[in-house]
């Protein structure tokens, strides 16, 4: 079977070869019945034991039973046309490897290229993804950043749910190198036997390490370095540190026992880790020379807490914290805290920036969309401003770029535009 000249398999037209991973061909497929567009998954068992293709038939069999948010569905399966062939849902939007990039070239110079408690969401949203397939007695095996993709809804999503070993063992060059990267040292692609569910454990800790700093852990001892935690207090930061050497030690016995005891151990680290109010460009002040100069002076907390506020030219400009769209209750606070500054400062120019936000979900969108509503009434003008190319992708989707908001890429422009 020529699977280049392959234009259709079952009900499912073939519109685009998207990626080659060993005996496995990836298309951008259509379903005529849902009207739909869907990605296909092709094996080749030529020359295998007939196990294999077994193994794949009762993997995808448990996978289509699956339903969580952070992984992509299995919506058919089965052999058509001569094809071998896995039907999931399209998960469209960059992985990971390519926003880590993305940000990389932005912010050359950071130890850390987003916040760890950012990270630790992350990690923990596709753990739990991750124990559901542990759950049904599947063991991914070979995640990596190129497995996972940002919805434009901002959520992460395990696009690729893994296979038996035997189909990648065939996969070489750039593509296999990076995937063995992130695969636990008891693993190589190729192999199955010994996967478990700790080697996923290993593998969703290098992932958010990956992102965190642009490159795979080489040692459980890479996390140990204090440039990465900036804006964490020590004690949250030595927090980070000690999860993420268990979760990629070598021994798969030294590890967090499972993806769910990952996802807890992460949920922890968001919500029990206090952030300092020091950000990574101020510098720490020199000690007091002398006794009496050491006592602490009060210092007034700050008015808003999920954002910064400036006045400048009369617009009201509010700079979001990354913390403040990570989580149902930091949004719910995120609201809370712009309704009051509107309902207190009455601005007549009104500019968000979300140059230190990196993901944007729904809720975010949603609260934005009610601001504008409370503002309509006021006469204010509303400005967005600062965001991520794949944070703006959100609002050109929704329709509500040009539309409803007015959106610049930097605070100056934005000035510039409400003169």
């Amino acid at each position: 079977m020529e699977e280049t000249n392959i234009k259709t398999v079952g009900r499912f037209e073939l519109k685009k070869r998207l990626k080659r991973e060993g005996r496995q061909t990836v298309y951008l497929a259509y379903d005529p019945h849902l009207d739909r567009d869907l990605t296909i998954r092709i094996a080749d068992f030529s020359g295998l034991d007939p196990q294999v293709r077994a193994d794949f038939d009762a993997r995808a069999h448990a996978l289509a039973n699956l339903r969580n948010a952070h992984l992509s569905a299995v919506l058919d399966f089965g052999q058509a046309d001569g094809a071998d062939y896995l039907a999931t849902t399209l998960v469209d939007g960059p992985n990971l490897r390519e926003i880590t990039a993305q940000n990389a070239a932005i912010e050359p110079k950071q130890a850390a290229l987003i916040e760890p408690r950012q990270v630790a969401l992350l990690v923990g949203k596709l753990a739990l993804g991750v124990s559901q397939m542990h759950a049904a007695g599947l063991v991914h095996g070979y995640l990596s950043p190129e497995a996972v993709v940002l919805e434009k809804n901002g959520e992460p999503v395990i696009a690729d749910l893994g296979m038996p070993g035997m189909l990648l063992s065939e996969e070489d060059g750039e593509s296999a190198e990076f995937r063995n990267e992130y695969a636990a040292p008891e693993v190589s692609v190729g192999s199955g036997d010994a996967v478990r569910p700790q080697s996923d454990v290993y593998s969703l800790a290098a992932i958010g390490f990956f992102v965190l700093t642009g490159h795979a852990p080489k040692s459980a001892e890479e996390v140990f370095q204090n440039a990465l935690y900036a804006g964490l207090d020590k004690k949250a930061a030595e927090l980070f540190k000690q999860t993420f050497a268990k979760a990629l030690s070598f021994g798969a016995s030294e590890r967090y026992a499972s993806a769910r005891e990952l996802a807890t151990a992460m949920d922890s680290l968001f919500r029990m880790t206090p952030l300092t109010t020091q950000t990574r460009d101020q510098k720490s002040p020199e000690p007091a020379a002398k006794e009496e100069e050491e006592e602490e002076e009060e210092v007034a907390a700050p008015e808003y807490e999920q954002f910064d506020l400036q006045e400048i030219d009369g617009a009201h400009v509010v700079h979001l914290h990354d913390a403040s769209v990570l989580s149902t209750e930091s949004l719910v606070q995120t609201k809370r805290e712009l309704f009051a500054m509107v309902d207190k400062s009455d601005p007549k120019r009104l500019i968000v920036n979300f140059a230190s936000v990196r993901f944007c979900s729904s809720e975010t969108v949603g609260i934005l969309i009610q601001l504008h509503s409370e503002l309509k009434p006021r006469q204010t003008r509303l400005y967005l401003c600062g965001m991520r190319e794949s944070i703006r992708e959100v609002f050109r989707v929704l329709n509500l770029d040009g539309t409803v908001f007015e959106i610049r890429g930097t605070v100056t422009n934005a000035l510039k535009s409400a003169e």
